[in-house]
């Protein structure tokens, strides 16, 4: 058993490695292996290569998965502490957890972090924080999550996905002053900076949804041209980084297609981007 944690955060390996030196007989090895603090080393087959010691950081070819190729070689189960969580109270139970661990942060007093039926809703795990102001928006799913106004999607896997939400377990709240074009456009150009550089899909995919979304400042706005990019990279990345990086610029044009539209018309509805607008 190996537990990958980024090197930066001192307390959580502090914190691992204690657990490991007063854990009761484990029934397989345990350690912990400090990894680079970049995001891509999230991704399941990039964190293998960095335990395996590789410097530089790719997505690994699929098929096969790490379920049949992982660490040096041999099949791997490879979870979060988010999964695991939900791993041991199955295990325990004899049946699958029917909660759900949920991070909520963004606009909000302070962040929290809360476990709530399966069957509750996202307002249920809104209405745990103060909302810094007027809700507008809800970035589900991660870095490159989905964005919601809904508050009425439960918080189940498969309602998420359905929703085009993400499943990874945190909520980024967005209040009514802080612009979406700017937030999926910031997503975008992330995406375009942290990606390994592997797969074209991914590379220039990215790189090309950052320029279609600061375009929109230019008064050049292409919905159709972005859906399609957005499109190729979902189908054809090889790994999730290329696959959901642009979920946020999709999700964010199909329900808040207006405030893109009155970009291009020199305006921004959220009051924020007046200096990028003026500028252009």
């Amino acid at each position: 058993i190996v537990v990958f944690a980024s090197r930066e955060d001192e307390r959580v390996l502090d914190t691992v490695e204690a657990a490991i030196e007063n854990y009761p007989g484990p029934d397989a090895p345990m350690h912990v292996v400090p990894g680079p603090d970049a995001y891509r080393a999230a991704e399941p087959t990039m964190a293998l290569e960095a335990i395996e010691g590789n410097d530089r950081l790719e997505a690994r070819l699929r098929p096969p998965g790490p379920e049949r190729f992982g660490l040096d070689g041999r099949p791997t189960l490879v979870h979060t502490p988010r999964t695991v969580a939900h791993l041991a109270v199955a295990l325990r139970a004899g049946s699958p957890a029917d909660t759900r661990v949920l991070t909520v942060r963004g606009d909000v007093d302070s962040p929290a972090t809360i476990e709530l039926p399966e069957t509750a809703t996202l307002g249920a795990a809104l209405d745990a924080v103060n909302i810094d102001g007027e809700f507008k928006a809800a970035c589900v799913g991660g870095r490159f999550g989905g964005l919601t106004r809904s508050r009425e999607v439960t918080v189940d896997p498969a309602a998420l996905a359905d929703a085009d939400l993400g499943t990874e377990g945190t909520v980024q709240v967005i209040a009514g002053d802080h612009c979406v074009v700017e937030f999926v456009g910031r997503r975008a150009q992330f995406a375009a900076d942290e990606n390994c550089g592997r797969c074209v899909p991914c590379r220039e995919g990215s790189a090309q949804l950052a320029d279609l979304l600061r375009d929109v400042y230019d008064q050049e706005y292409d919905p159709d041209g972005i859906d399609e990019l957005v499109g190729v990279m979902r189908d054809s990345s090889i790994c999730r980084f290329g696959v959901e990086a642009g979920r946020p610029a999709r999700t964010a044009i199909e329900r808040f297609g207006g405030e893109f539209a009155a970009h291009a018309d020199g305006r921004c509805p959220a009051g924020s981007c007046r200096d990028l607008l003026e500028a252009n």
